[in-house]
């Protein structure tokens, strides 16, 4: 009885330090659960729902850099009403001679414009913003989502 009792005692140990030795390293044993898991998550349609509420008065500070191309097509006349006056000498002496000049002169021209500049806002917000965001989990990268879900 006493051999029996030995024998049973040395394979509990024995299961008692593969035991030990696997929860050690517990990844180990999760990883390939956690990568059924992940890959499962991946396939659905879940995904993760969240609002941010951004209070008024917060302070909004970025940069928008603008690198645009623009045509101007203008198409217009310009109208021109004045009196011109041309002094000329005659043999009586010099005179001035007013001229009245009424024309309109037609403006056809396309003008292109690159407006490059960075603008720089610095304000604060004068209401309650209320974003709701929605992340695909089928969007998110797997290292991403193994990293989420280990322990």
């Amino acid at each position: 009885m006493a051999p029996a009792a030995l024998a049973i005692a040395l394979v509990s140990l024995a299961i008692n330090g593969v035991l030990l030795h696997r929860l050690s390293r517990p990844e180990r044993t999760l990883a390939p659960a956690l990568d059924r898991v992940a890959e499962r998550l991946r396939n659905s349609d879940a995904a993760i729902k969240y609002t941010v509420r951004i209070p008024a008065g917060t302070p909004v500070s970025f940069d928008i850099p603008i690198d645009q191309r623009y045509v101007i097509n203008l198409r217009t006349s310009l109208p021109i009403n004045t009196d011109v006056r041309v002094p000329f000498n005659t043999p009586f002496g010099n005179r001035v001679v007013t001229i009245p000049v009424h024309a309109s002169v037609p403006l056809r021209q396309d003008i292109p414009v690159h407006l490059v500049d960075t603008f720089h806002l610095r304000t604060q917000t004068g209401a309650e913003y209320v974003v709701p965001l929605e992340i695909k989990l089928k969007d998110l990268p797997m290292d991403a989502l193994r990293h989420a879900l280990a322990p």
